[in-house]
């Protein structure tokens, strides 16, 4: 199975290429933000034929009681928390990561009170424009996100980036099977 692995930042992506050495796959470092993300993904989803695209990375979360920090879920559905309308649905989320915890994103441009007005678990900077461009082009796809903070925990310091990543790397284990 060639799979498309997209992430914001390379150490997001490093988590997929140490689990999947010497494959077919391709690895998609975007950068930051649903432009870069739009742009980056149209661009490699035209160029080559995938079975799956597998958007990962560490995110916030709306609820740490039931999404504390290092839990991991799989997002099923995506608001763009700076424009109005529907959220954005993965009509087939693949059933490899069935044992994840379904939840509902929330993608924003920036840390800003402003864009926590959806109904949302947990909230990137690129998952929608990863929605929006996978369903564009027909491509089948997850997004897996890995909670690293409480959102709009401004202070870094406090993020648990490794343990969010650590997680993360077991969940995308479930690929191999």
């Amino acid at each position: 199975m060639k799979i498309l692995f997209v992430a914001a930042v390379d150490f997001e992506l490093a988590v997929a290429r140490s689990i999947r050495p010497g494959s077919d796959d391709v690895f998609l470092c975007t950068g930051m933000g649903p432009a870069a993300t739009r742009e980056a993904l149209a661009a490699a989803l035209a160029a080559g034929h995938f079975e799956l695209a597998v958007d990962l990375g560490v995110a916030g979360s709306y609820d740490t009681t039931r999404f504390p920090a290092g839990s991991v879920a799989q997002v099923v559905a995506e608001y763009f928390g700076d424009r109005p309308g529907p959220a954005l649905r993965n009509p087939a989320p693949p059933a490899v990561f069935d044992a994840l915890p379904k939840v509902v994103g929330n993608t924003v441009p920036a840390l800003d009170e402003r864009y926590r007005g959806v109904a949302a678990d947990v909230e990137s900077m690129e998952g929608a424009a990863f929605f929006e461009a996978c369903l564009a082009a027909g491509v089948p796809f997850a997004e897996i996100r890995a909670i690293s903070n409480a959102v709009g925990e401004a202070d870094r310091s406090r993020w648990v980036i490794p343990l969010a990543l650590d997680n993360l790397k077991k969940a995308l284990t479930l690929l191999s099977v």
